[in-house]
């Protein structure tokens, strides 16, 4: 029997030729995307996707199948939008817009205050904005003040960047240049460690070298990108190497030994977030801004 979601699967990887980034957009694994469009071949009798050096390319079977289906799934995906917005509209679910990797620290405890909540993933800030401008969404957490007239923005997290390590790191030659206040070999020793970063235009670290090393272009060989900071971190529990995170995200693991903060400076980049939301859910604003900062001051 046919699969509605080997057809959502097979639009995916035909936009994309990849099924990394069709696994990325469906919130699947690869494994199981390559596994679903193997039952669909099967199902269909023909080959639809030819592996490449980078990425798919789709035969012309599947250039048939999609101009055969497209149409049809674009007009079920409205209706089911069209139906999961009149649900929110009942049920009055909001739909808030944070990354992944921001979720664990900042909202997982939290959920028991909402009664209704609809959590959107997106990394990205500058498409966070823009669903919220557009009223996508109702609200999100970016790391950029936002100063627009249809927009609501408050700070409600200001949390250093820290670089931290597995605790059994020896680290004895690093802390006799700490206390000698060697600025020069602190960073060249860093540089010769095994580093993990979340995203591989490593921002955290670049950031960290800026303010600490007042130097933009860090020499740094990043070993391992595992692209959702708190999985690096706990990838960090397991595997000997340092990295730089968010020190509201990796303290719990610092308190608990399971992570070591390595070195203590007064120079440690901070990072602030924000809460926004268009101007139209002022009272879920509100609300939100005091399930994340209960004692803020209104003014």
């Amino acid at each position: 029997m046919i699969n509605l979601e080997w057809y959502r699967t097979f639009k995916a990887v035909y936009k994309h030729r990849n099924y990394s980034k069709a696994a990325e957009e469906l919130f699947m694994s690869q494994p199981a995307i390559s596994n679903q469009m193997s039952m669909l071949e099967a199902y269909v009798g023909h080959k639809l996707f030819l592996r490449k050096s980078k990425g798919v390319e789709a035969t012309e079977n599947a250039k048939f199948l999609n101009n055969l289906i497209i149409e049809s799934l674009d007009t079920l995906e409205e209706v089911e939008a069209m139906y999961s917005r009149s649900v929110r509209k009942e049920e009055k679910l909001h739909v808030l817009g944070i990354s992944q990797h921001l979720y664990n620290s900042m909202l997982s405890d939290k959920l028991t205050q909402f009664k209704y909540i609809d959590i959107r993933f997106e990394d990205r800030n500058e498409v966070l904005f823009e669903l919220v401008n557009q009223q996508e969404i109702d609200a999100a957490i970016v790391h950029n003040e936002v100063q627009t007239f249809d927009v609501l923005s408050s700070k409600i997290l200001s949390s250093p960047l820290v670089i931290v390590s597995h605790p059994s790191i020896n680290t004895t030659e690093l802390d006799e240049h700490i206390k000698n206040d060697d600025i020069r070999k602190i960073q060249s020793w860093l540089e010769k460690q095994t580093w993990f970063s979340h995203m591989s235009t490593n921002p955290f670290i670049k950031l960290f070298w800026l303010h600490c090393f007042n130097k933009r272009r860090p020499k740094v060989f990043t070993n391992y990108i595992i692209p959702n900071e708190y999985f690096m971190l706990q990838a960090l529990t397991e595997t000997e190497g340092i990295g730089v995170a968010l020190y509201e995200n990796a303290r719990a693991l610092i308190e608990h030994g399971q992570l070591k903060l390595l070195w203590k400076t007064s120079n440690y980049p901070e990072r602030d977030y924000f809460l926004i939301a268009h101007k139209k859910q002022k009272s879920l604003f509100e609300m939100l801004r005091n399930v994340f900062t209960p004692n803020y001051a209104k003014t």
